[in-house]
């Protein structure tokens, strides 16, 4: 799914998705989405869950770390 397909949702990495309350997980560098299993978009009701999945899902180094 590209960035196009989904302009309601906002956010970096972690992103709010309205329409089904709650958050979805998006790796900025490569515009992919993560999935669940059966290929529709994973989401979830903790932030903090959606930006552990987040950091293990777009994997390159952020400011601040080594």
């Amino acid at each position: 799914m590209t960035h196009d397909q989904v302009p309601e949702l906002h956010g970096y990495g972690v992103r709010w998705d309205p329409e089904e309350r709650c958050y979805r997980v998006r790796n900025e560098m490569t515009g992919e989405w993560l999935c669940q299993d059966s290929g529709g978009l994973k989401g979830f009701s903790s932030f903090t869950d959606a930006w552990s999945a987040w950091r293990v899902f777009e994997m390159h180094k952020r400011p601040g770390e080594h």
